[in-house]
């Protein structure tokens, strides 16, 4: 299985959906949205940010919180990633404990990079490394 078929996966067994908000997205608690950082450390995409929301009972709220994750110029594509996952899981594992509502689960959704932007950001790296090199 690939590092994006299992967190799939998790996202199916474990999902939340938000469809209650008007929301296209499936919200992970905070030790499987752990898990799913976990999971994605050392596949191919970046965790560019996520939303924070507080589950009470049925009932789910939007927390106005979220993280991002941006490369910066002239980062390579392996630090960038490195970067991405770090901050989630820092993000996760810090989210403030002043913020929670109480008698309130934190839930996560996680966003990843598009499969197009994978390739560009390659494209770069590769770039970037052939700028590094020096000339013959």
């Amino acid at each position: 299985m690939t590092v994006l078929e299992e967190f799939n996966s998790l996202l199916t067994t474990s999902g939340i959906s938000l469809a209650s908000l008007h929301i296209a997205d499936i919200a992970l608690t905070l030790s499987d949205a752990l898990r799913a950082v976990m999971i994605l450390r050392g596949g191919p995409r970046a965790i560019l940010g996520g939303d924070v929301y507080f589950r009470r009972g049925n009932r789910i709220e939007i927390a106005h919180d979220n993280w991002s994750s941006d490369q910066k110029p002239g980062e390579h594509r392996q630090a960038y990633l490195r970067r991405s996952w770090d901050k989630a899981e820092s993000y996760i594992r810090g989210y403030p404990e002043k913020t929670r509502v109480e008698d309130a689960d934190l839930l996560f959704v996680i966003s990843l990079e598009s499969q197009l932007s994978e390739l560009v950001s390659s494209t770069q790296d590769r770039r970037l490394r052939s700028e590094d090199e020096p000339l013959a």
